[in-house]
């Protein structure tokens, strides 16, 4: 299985069983309402998020997990000294020790993007990238965020970027459809159609 497959799959049974647990995974909670869920599973997001970048941090904890010769009780002694000091919730230091059993802790950082991916999905949120020529302002950055959700009639979360060679203008891309109101793509759809009228 590719490992965008497998960061995908461990990153949906976790937020399958956030969704179905409640309070970051603690058993014994009736269903919640939506919005509790998408709470929960934003606490979730944000723990991974950490833990993704605790132990991307230094090469000596990627090194330590991989070692086959370090046997699983260290590991998750490691593992349970993280979540205490991070204090994360019950369901995020299962996962840890479940990845840790299956030897897939080197995929953290896939399956943190990919539960961020689906959190957003289920919560009706759409992810846009933006790219200008120059930082925006907080004006405009709050038009174009409004613009954007008015095109998709769902809520957006915007990421900027700023690349100087677009010249001027925005593209913006939501998933595979890309919105270009760039000077440069301008430019260059006017040089096409110079070079097709000779």
């Amino acid at each position: 299985m590719q490992p965008v497959a497998v960061a995908k799959r461990y990153a949906r049974a976790l937020a399958d069983h956030v969704e179905q647990s409640g309070e970051r995974g603690r058993p014994g909670k009736p269903t919640r309402p939506a919005k509790e869920s998408a709470a929960e599973l934003e606490a979730v997001a944000d723990e991974l998020d950490l833990v993704a970048r605790v132990l991307g941090a230094d090469a000596k904890f990627q090194r330590f997990f991989a070692d086959p010769s370090i046997g699983q009780e260290s590991k998750r002694a490691a593992i349970d000294a993280l979540a205490k000091k991070a204090k994360l919730g019950d369901a995020v230091r299962d996962f840890l020790l479940v990845l840790v059993t299956n030897r897939r802790l080197g995929a953290i950082g896939a399956i943190r993007d990919a539960f961020s991916a689906i959190k957003d999905e289920r919560g009706g949120i759409v992810s846009a990238e933006t790219t200008t020529a120059v930082p925006l302002s907080a004006s405009e950055a709050k038009r174009l965020h409004e613009a954007l959700e008015s095109v998709t009639g769902r809520s957006v979360r915007v990421t900027h970027r700023v690349d100087p060679s677009v010249l001027g203008g925005a593209r913006t891309r939501i998933g595979s459809k890309v919105y270009d109101g760039t000077l440069r793509h301008q430019l260059e759809v006017l040089r096409d159609r110079l070079v097709g009228v000779r």
